[in-house]
């Protein structure tokens, strides 16, 4: 518990209490009250007062608007921009949760857009034009947490949900698995575990499976197991229960032991795993060699040109080794490996394990049952994988995904419904602004809030008009392919084609 500090704890008065909550002082009025069951009093709070600081108490905000007063202007270009990529998702809503549809749309959306918790959804479907477009949703706490504890029993349309998502053809899944913390005794998932931050508090490891469709990333499936599985485990049930069948597990660097690579390989699923560059599994030969003749060929990844020699597969052997070189990456990590204050002092011992870092610099082997992948499309399908780690790593970040507050089976499975649909909405944002090559300039996740929040909608008495947007914004609708609508939708775009 953390110490109040003098200049704080003089501000408290009889009948409250002084809260530290990351770094701030919040004054609470409290009571006690008598527990028959535990046989004691027990202190219980009544209500926030306000926060504390060393001048004094600042007495917390009412509501800003009150009860019944017109608001004359709203966010529009945000949601709007959101949904006009996001069209066939409603739809599909409508088709598996007819009488859903709207509150789960609205909710997800404004999560994609605004990154809020929960108890904040109701407040911004109120500033915002989706109020106008979706009239009438009680999004309020209470009624939202009623709303989530019956979606989640609802895994069946989930599933079915999902699965209109899954391509038929030319296209292949990628794995992915993420922890989540979760310390509720009501879910039985949260079981100890082990994870790559080296926690062992009690988890929930989130399965998902992204498609990979004409250079595009998409989110498709996801599920939840307890945290002493391992994704290895998980890789064929989640491959039944998704219906599909053109997968490939692409592991972390190290994740994958030997005897999981063998299982993948009995039960059939493809898989490409990157060894640690001190693995004795594949050969140096071709670094050993003067300059880069021990290569077979390069090719232009990004930009950058990549050095490849594929190992010989072994007589019956069900993988195969390619050794990858980049130049850009050699140079840059052989800067790093020097150690001026010492050159001319080492010892044999040091010059050798200096050489043979050297060596290594830039390169990385790549381990697959991709017996006739050739060598670039095999290492652009890892290098996706990056891509997809990157943009889960910025939404949890954002979303505070790495932990989950839910106390129950059936709200902690709605809200994971519910990340899953702001995640693919985001998913479109990224795959837009990917093609039209805007992503050096424009994040997905951060977009909508930062360039697009500020496109008002304004009450005009009769109706509602688009106020003037400013010119970042316009450069941001432009990198989305959009163009701001010259009258205000009273309904949701659905006929908008996959972003």
């Amino acid at each position: 518990m953390s110490r109040i500090p003098p200049e704080i704890a003089r501000h408290r008065k009889p009948g409250t209490q002084i809260k530290c909550i990351r770094g701030h002082y919040y004054l609470a009025k409290v009571t006690s009250r008598w527990d028959p069951v535990a046989k004691k009093v027990r202190k219980v709070f009544v209500e926030h007062l306000g926060t504390v600081t060393e001048e004094g108490v600042v007495p917390r905000r009412s509501k800003r608007r009150p009860v019944g007063a017109a608001v004359y202007s709203k966010e529009f270009g945000a949601t709007w921009a959101v949904s006009e990529l996001t069209g066939d998702i409603h739809e599909a809503l409508r088709r598996h949760f007819p009488d859903d549809a709207d509150w789960l749309y609205v909710t997800a959306l404004l999560r994609c857009v605004r990154h809020c918790a929960m108890r904040y959804t109701e407040h911004f479907y109120g500033v915002s034009y989706l109020s106008e477009r979706f009239p009438g949703l009680d999004l309020s706490s209470p009624n939202l947490s009623n709303l989530m504890t019956a979606l989640g029993f609802r895994r069946v349309q989930m599933v079915a949900f999902m699965r209109e998502f899954i391509p038929e053809k030319d296209a292949y899944m990628l794995f992915d698995g993420t922890a989540m913390v979760c310390n509720s005794r009501n879910i039985y998932e949260a079981q100890r575990g082990y994870n790559s931050h080296g926690c062992h508090d009690p988890q929930i490891n989130l399965m998902y499976a992204a498609a990979i469709c004409q250079e595009r990333l998409m989110p498709v499936f996801y599920k939840r197991y307890p945290g002493s599985v391992r994704d290895v485990s998980a890789f064929e049930n989640m491959r039944n229960e998704m219906g599909a069948r053109n997968f490939i597990a692409v592991n972390d660097k190290g994740f994958v032991k030997a005897k999981d690579q063998a299982k993948l390989e009995e039960m059939g699923l493809p898989y490409i795993a990157p060894l640690k560059r001190n693995s004795a599994e594949y050969e140096r030969a071709p670094l050993e060699k003067p300059g880069l003749t021990g290569f077979q060929g390069r090719f232009l990844y990004n930009g950058r040109i990549v050095w490849y020699y594929g190992q010989p597969a072994a007589a019956g052997a069900r993988h195969r080794y390619v050794l990858y070189l980049d130049e850009t990456l050699r140079h840059l990590e052989q800067s790093t490996v020097r150690d001026s204050d010492d050159i001319g002092n080492e010892t044999a011992d040091k010059v050798a394990k200096i050489a043979r870092r050297q060596l290594l610099c830039g390169t990385i082997c790549l381990k697959t049952s991709l017996m006739d992948c050739d060598a670039k499309s095999l290492y652009s399908t890892y290098k996706i994988r990056e891509e997809v780690e990157q943009l889960f790593d910025t939404y949890k970040a954002e979303e505070d995904f790495n932990t989950t507050g839910m106390h129950s089976f059936e709200t902690q499975e709605a809200c994971l419904f519910l990340n899953h649909l702001s995640i693919m909405m985001a998913y479109r944002v990224y795959n837009v602004l990917r093609r039209n090559g805007a992503l050096k300039k424009y994040a997905a996740v951060k977009t909508p809030e930062t360039y697009l929040w500020d496109v008002r909608a304004t009450n005009v008495g009769d109706g509602w008009q688009l106020e003037p947007v400013p010119k970042t914004s316009r450069k941001a609708l432009e990198a989305l392919g959009l163009t701001p609508p010259e009258t205000l939708p009273p309904t949701p775009s659905l006929a908008h084609p996959m972003g």
